[in-house]
């Protein structure tokens, strides 16, 4: 009976330290797959870092562009508000019924300026008479220390 006793204990430690080995073996196996996990985060980390940092740069640029488009539109309801007030200082309608040539020579001599206008907004260079102070009236706002009426 003591030895079957014997053999029943070294059984169970025999089970035991099987089960602990496999316990062992099944923890290190896990620390494989979390390391293996934490890698992939740090470099998802690392990634998000620099798509922050892209978003930021990002951020600036639109916010940049958005107070030159500003300062911009600032500067045409300037210009629209000035041509309101001089066209708003004479009666067209009455003019052009009593003398049409002028109007006609004042409006077609006022759209020449206007696209010349465009052209200069759309990058065409100054030419000779606007670099030597003679500002086109209908767009004030590219000679802002001239004074139109």
């Amino acid at each position: 009976m003591f030895s079957s006793l014997k053999i029943g204990l070294i059984l169970v430690m025999l089970a035991g330290a099987g089960g602990g080995f496999l316990y062992v073996k099944k923890l290190q196996k896990d620390n494989d797959i979390l390391k293996l996990n934490q890698a992939k985060l740090e470099t998802a980390v690392e990634d998000q870092k620099g798509v922050i940092d892209q978003q930021i740069k990002d951020f600036a640029k639109i916010r940049s562009t958005l107070d030159t488009v500003q300062k911009e539109k600032e500067k045409l309801e300037k210009d629209k508000n000035d041509l309101s007030k001089r066209l708003g200082k004479h009666d067209i309608g009455n003019l052009a019924e009593n003398k049409p040539k002028l109007v006609e020579k004042i409006i077609n001599g006022a759209s020449k300026k206007a696209l010349r206008c465009i052209e200069i907004a759309s990058g065409s260079p100054l030419t000779e008479e606007e670099l030597n102070g003679k500002p086109n009236k209908e767009c004030p706002s590219f000679w802002p220390d001239t004074v139109t009426d």
